[in-house]
């Protein structure tokens, strides 16, 4: 069964909340207004603002210690949090906030209470324990938000969801996770069991890591994800930035395919993989830093990891995960496109010696091509470079690069958003002949990608790249041609 979407409402007036409720009214289910972000003089209109609303709404008025902003005595709050009677469908109560009088009068008033606890630095080890001693009577729903900092204590979240899940579906219980290590259990709300999910207005989110309705809704389709909804993913180490998540779930909503596709931060690749078994994750897109590390998770594989030596692509089949190196012929159609074919003996240098840049010299190599490999480290350029018969040097050498300049290849993660300033190779002066060919795909256009066309170079982005490689991956995940753009 889908969860519910809630608003929450963070403006400082209540014309603004009213505003974002009209924004958004089509894509929620009920609303949680937090009265601890209202200026002082709109505190006098809390108890008329369901009316306006014309939805289901949850009072909030959090302390600072809590996550909130509300500075004053805790017997102004139990005031405040007295007008929620008759008028709010929930009011949200701290596990330590018992006042008898206040609850009392919530209840005869027809308004649930919602007992909550918030911790913002990790998932606490006892997280299942203090999760069913939350709730004093049959009729409140419990409600943990915590916020793991690494992929183990997301695993640990997991555990303790699924440990609670009976106690989750007799309480409408809520459990979510923030920050970015969490961002993917607020989207699969329903399948950890959680009553409700709570998405934000943009730039004006009440807690780490909320998705606007419009990104859970468009993007996600979270109103039609259910504990039956496949569940694929991109893994890697930044992920913020990744359009991935764009590209696989427009393929799904095109095709009518029951299916999410999330991205998820990962430290510890160990962590992840056990986490991917509680999800039942049926397919997974690898990137930085992880190509290699996941080969030791695969039963099968494709010649292509056989070749490169890193894998990019995850499929759960009966006997295990098998892997696939994608990232050959998502580098070799755009490049075709512009030279037709590639020539046997093409001078051609590629930046970078990690899981893409493997990819790219075993494409140019079977192509009769031998790169110069530079990278920050000449022993791992070396390294790569006799894999596959060829030359390795440092970024400092770029005199190396004449005779090797036909085409150029960066294939590392300088340049990408947020750290849009950087440049691979800032000593290199393009003559204007060369075909530049950067991976990083965000921003379009890279510093070291602006200079090479502004010295009258050929350029390929890293997005074109970007999309043929889903583009087969998509099939192995599906079994279906991506549709058309």
């Amino acid at each position: 069964m889908p969860s519910l979407l809630c608003l929450a409402l963070t403006g400082k007036t209540i014309r603004e909340n009213l505003a974002a409720v009209s924004r958004y009214r089509e894509r929620v289910d009920l609303l949680e207004l937090r009265a601890d972000f209202l200026a002082a003089e709109e505190l006098a209109a809390v108890e008329h603002f369901p009316g306006l609303a014309g939805l289901p709404v949850i009072l909030t008025l959090r302390r600072e210690r809590d996550g909130g902003c509300f500075r004053g005595s805790e017997q102004e709050r139990c005031q405040l949090l007295g007008r929620g009677a008759g008028n709010y469908r929930y009011v949200d109560l701290e596990e330590d906030l018992h006042v008898p009088s206040l609850e009392a009068r919530l209840r005869q008033s027809g308004c649930s209470i919602i007992r909550s606890f918030h911790v913002f630095q990790g998932v606490p080890g006892d997280l299942a324990r203090r999760f069913q001693n939350l709730s004093r009577r049959e009729d409140e729903i419990p409600k943990a938000a915590v916020m793991p900092r690494s992929s183990s204590e997301l695993l640990r979240f997991l555990r303790a969801a699924a440990e609670l899940r009976p106690e989750l579906a007799r309480h409408r219980g809520i459990l979510l996770a923030m920050g970015e290590f969490g961002l993917a259990t607020r989207v699969l709300a329903a399948r950890i069991g959680s009553f409700l999910c709570y998405g934000g207005v943009p730039s004006k989110e009440s807690a780490p890591g909320q998705l606007d309705p419009d990104t859970l809704q468009t993007l996600y389709r979270f109103g039609e994800i259910d504990e039956h909804t496949p569940v694929y993913g991109v893994i890697g180490r930044p992920i913020a930035h990744s359009l991935s998540p764009r590209i696989h779930n427009r393929g799904f909503i095109a095709l009518a395919i029951k299916g999410v596709y999330l991205p998820f931060l990962v430290d510890d690749l160990e962590a992840f993989m056990a986490s991917a078994e509680i999800l039942q994750i049926q397919g997974l897109s690898v990137t930085i830093p992880h190509k290699t590390g996941v080969i030791g998770y695969l039963s099968t594989r494709d010649p292509g990891v056989e070749a490169v030596g890193a894998c990019n692509t995850l499929v759960r089949r009966d006997d295990g995960w098998f892997g696939a190196n994608t990232d050959v012929e998502g580098f070799l159609k755009p490049l075709l496109q512009r030279l037709g074919e590639i020539r046997p003996g093409l001078g051609a240098t590629v930046i970078g010696a990690g899981g893409a840049a493997r990819a790219v010299v075993c494409a140019l190599a079977r192509s009769g091509v031998r790169p110069l490999i530079l990278n920050r480290s000449v022993q791992r350029a070396r390294g790569l470079a006799e894999d596959f018969g060829c030359r390795g040097g440092g970024l400092d050498q770029v005199e190396l690069i004449q005779g090797h300049n036909e085409l150029i290849v960066q294939t590392t993660s300088v340049g990408m958003e947020p750290a849009v300033e950087g440049d691979p190779l800032p000593d290199y002066r393009f003559n204007g002949s060369e075909l530049v060919y950067d991976l990083v795909y965000k921003p379009q256009l890279t510093v070291f990608l602006k200079r090479a066309e502004a010295a009258g170079c050929t350029v390929i982005p890293g997005r074109e790249m970007l999309d043929r490689q889903a583009e087969v991956q998509f099939k192995l995940f599906t079994g279906l041609d991506y549709p058309p753009r």
